[in-house]
């Protein structure tokens, strides 16, 4: 068994013949920091990967890019992060072995300052706290297997231009009796002093802090179950105490002075965990209730967490995040990619097969879905989360246990922005039960009472008052008519919408004109007609883009023999619109425009269907039909090459392409991007995004305000995901889940509905035309990082 085998030796290889380990618990308050400051460390390895899925677990391409930085040739088993001088940055500690002393490199120069070696050897565990109440951090750790082990180092507050001056004072706290393990910090008596919970092989105990440096060792009583190593602290009841998690099962603190009666605390179920494990209390599924996560140390088990159904002294669920992971040693949570919820990082030791250092993304925000990133494969012990360098992102410090060198530092490149959205807050709302099949959505304020509609097929859908409680009435547009757009063509001050009518040989273009302020009666007027589309309903791809320079925009369609576009004359009703065609090899489904060659004229960017090419035409600027061709790609593994988005996504001043693929199936449909090249050769740099079940829907648009394009894809068979693909910058994305169930055929379209400042997400669908899906958008609150505001994690 790798988990036996592995415990054994490390037993064997430990001079004090157990296992060692240690949960570093770091302070939502040093979570909490954000300062402005460029690191000086030395250029190290950039990291980003994927690993092979697991059981109940999906791989994604998050985006998240660390690098992993060598600090330096030493190595020991207390890492901890924190501001040891003050100057309101973290900085990192380390210790061991005597070979490998207790000591601290400052951040961001890493001065290395030495504190104090190890009698024996420090143990596993440490912890940053000001013992003192002096308003700076002391180390509290364990040194040695007997005697006065248990021990507090008093903080000089050095120099915060050198590290000369007093040396750091050593203080007992008393006798452990074995070696000290899982050493936390808290005020268990609510007493406004730090105490310390250790607990040796067999024996739980918390050192209580009383005046004079003085310390009342209580020991808990011994019908807990303490399993091989492993425990954990937090509220779990909710009433400002602080409780302990130890193996498989919680210990209720009584609260106040009666904490320091041991027959006062509680033994409460929770699961089964492994005997040596790791845990931790954090709140994964945002129900403000503490859940309780947990991996196992030197054997092998699931990384899961526990959720409390019944309240904290009920039942609890299981639910698992990677099965049958090896040695997970380093288990922290943080809000690693930005979006708002709490991710999961599981370190496998050096001496595991795997030796991952993996990121997992909650994905849904609610613990249920999760998508793994492996970052590293040298193995890590006891790795502690913060953000180090002060950027606004999670960075990962650690080191294998003593004796196995180097120690280091993975530093997060998400790099956030100020401010930003957080979108960690979707709810789904079904607009109609009574919709049709059709390929248009569009909104507009049809009726002039200053809240957006939604306009699709033959109908337009009246918001009401109260959007997300009232129902969305559904008014009939014209008969036969599918809306693919809606724009103010005769300068009325109100909008009229766009239609299209499927033929045999042409398909007809419609618009139709409001004869009343309640939009309920509509006089129809001719635009023109175009070859038929592939499809009797008509065209999937529409656009109004200013084709030609000024006026109003252009109308342009897609169809079965090419894409062309309409002049809105200065007469709409007039007549049929002038019609130019565009090219002839353009498919007749998506269609963008946007300035590729950055002279200032729109062009156009399409597939070429069957052929499964991507190319965009350039605008010639003089009116001109039949554009000249310009080749990005071709792409024989599609099936068939269908919406098409336009935007700058990696931030370099140039217009890039994206394609997602129609398959018709559950799975292996294809999205990618091209990355302009800036010298019109056909050069274009192709990178995937994602594979799903067939992408028929995608769009691009700005979601949280931080200045880069996002995606948004939904599928259309599959497992009906709805998906953002936030924008990293440096040509990086990652997935957050929005919805699942929810069909999106030339679906998911981004559009502030309801007049928040933020964008609701809109779909609708072709296997199950009769509904129209909204998923609302409730984060609506910034995050300041200029101010220090970060998401919580």
């Amino acid at each position: 068994m790798i988990g036996g085998r592995l415990w054994i030796c490390r037993r064997t290889n430990s001079s004090h013949g157990w296992p060692k380990t240690r949960w570093s618990h770091v302070t939502k308050s040093i979570f909490d920091v954000c300062f402005h400051l460029v690191a000086m460390l030395a250029v190290g390895v950039s990291i980003a990967g994927c690993d092979s899925a697991a059981s109940g677990e999906e791989i994604l391409r998050t985006g998240l890019t660390f690098d992993r930085r060598e600090i330096a040739e030493q190595s020991g088993d207390v890492k901890l992060v924190g501001d040891i001088d003050g100057d309101g940055r973290l900085d990192l500690v380390l210790g061991g072995s005597p070979q490998d002393p207790l000591s601290w490199w400052r951040w961001p120069d890493l001065l290395f300052t030495t504190i104090a070696t190890a009698r024996v050897e420090f143990t596993t565990d440490g912890v940053l706290v000001d013992v003192d109440g002096d308003g700076d951090l002391d180390i509290v750790t364990a040194d040695g297997p007997d005697g006065a082990n248990l021990v507090w180092f008093e903080n000089p507050r050095p120099n915060r231009d050198s590290t000369d001056g007093p040396s750091w004072e050593q203080h007992e706290i008393g006798a452990v009796g074995s070696w000290g393990k899982d050493i936390k910090a808290a005020d268990f008596d609510g007493d406004g002093l730090a105490d310390i919970v250790v607990r040796a092989p067999s024996e739980l105990m918390i050192f209580f802090q009383g005046g004079a440096g003085a310390w009342s060792r209580v020991a808990l009583p011994s019908s807990f179950h303490l399993g091989e190593e492993g425990m954990a602290f937090g509220d779990i009841d909710g009433d400002g105490a602080v409780d302990l998690v130890l193996c498989g099962q919680w210990a209720q603190n009584p609260g106040a002075a009666t904490a320091r009666i041991p027959a006062r605390w509680q033994g409460h179920a929770v699961g089964a965990f492994n005997p040596a494990f790791k845990a931790l209390v954090v709140d994964l599924d945002q129900d403000g209730n503490a859940d309780i996560l947990t991996s196992s140390s030197e054997h092998t088990a699931d990384v899961a967490w526990f959720q409390a159904v019944d309240g904290p002294t009920g039942r609890w669920i299981r639910h698992v995040i990677q099965p049958a992971v090896a040695g997970a040693h380093t288990l922290q949570a943080a809000d690693m990619d930005g979006d708002g919820d709490v991710d999961v990082v599981v370190g496998q030791m050096h001496t595991t097969e795997q030796r991952a250092l993996s990121i997992h993304l909650n994905m849904d925000g609610r613990g249920m879905r999760w998508a793994r990133q492996v970052i590293d494969t040298v193995g890590l012990h006891n790795g502690v989360v913060a953000d180090v360098d002060s950027d606004g992102d999670f960075d990962i410090y650690g080191a294998n246990w003593a004796g196995n060198p180097p120690v280091r530092i993975w530093i997060n490149r998400l790099d956030p922005p100020g401010p930003v959205r957080r979108l960690d807050r979707w709810r789904h709302h079904q607009i109609t039960h009574a919709h049709v099949r059709s390929f248009g959505l569009a909104f507009a304020d049809m009726d002039g009472d200053g809240r957006t509609d939604i306009i699709s097929g033959p109908f337009w859908y009246r918001q009401p008052a109260a959007p997300w409680q009232g129902e969305w009435e559904q008014i009939r547009l014209g008969e036969g008519a599918d809306a693919v757009a809606a724009f103010d063509i005769d300068g009325d001050g109100r909008a009229e919408v766009i239609a299209q009518r499927g033929g045999a040989e042409t398909l007809n273009l419609v618009w139709l004109q409001a004869q009343q302020a309640s939009a309920r009666g509509f006089e129809e007027h001719t635009i023109g007609e175009v070859p038929s589309a592939s499809h009797e309903l008509g065209s999937q791809g529409h656009a109004l883009a200013q084709i030609v320079k000024g006026g109003q925009p252009e109308l342009a369609v897609s169809s079965g023999a090419g894409a062309f576009y309409f002049d809105i004359p200065d007469d709409a009703a007039a007549g049929p619109w002038p019609r130019t065609r565009i090219c002839a090899e353009a498919s007749d489904e998506g269609i963008a425009f946007a300035d590729i060659d950055g002279d200032g004229l729109l062009d156009l960017a399409a597939t070429t269907g069957n052929a499964k090419g991507i190319a965009w035409w350039r605008n010639p600027g003089d009116g001109s039909a039949d554009w000249q061709r310009r080749d990005v790609a071709n792409v024989p593994n599609m099936v068939y090459p269908d919406r098409v988005a336009v935007a700058d996504l990696d931030g370099d001043g140039r217009t890039d392409i994206v394609v997602s693929e129609e398959n018709g199936q559950a799975d292996h449909a294809k999205a990618y991007w091209w990355r302009n090249p800036g010298d019109l050769r056909p050069s274009w740099e192709q990178q995937e995004i994602t594979s799903r079940g067939s992408l028929n829907s995608l769009s691009v648009a700005d979601m949280n305000d931080d200045g880069r394009p996002d995606l948004v894809m939904g599928e259309h068979r599959g497992a009906l995901r709805l998906s953002l693909w936030r924008n990293l910058g440096g040509r990086r994305f990652i997935e957050q889940l929005v919805g699942e169930g929810v069909e999106s055929h030339l679906g998911a379209r981004p559009v502030d509905l309801d007049g928040d400042g933020d964008r609701e997400i809109v779909s609708i669908g072709w296997d199950a035309p009769q509904a129209i899906h909204v998923l609302r958008n409730d984060a609506t609150v910034p995050l300041d990082r200029e101010a220090g505001q970060v998401p919580p994690g």
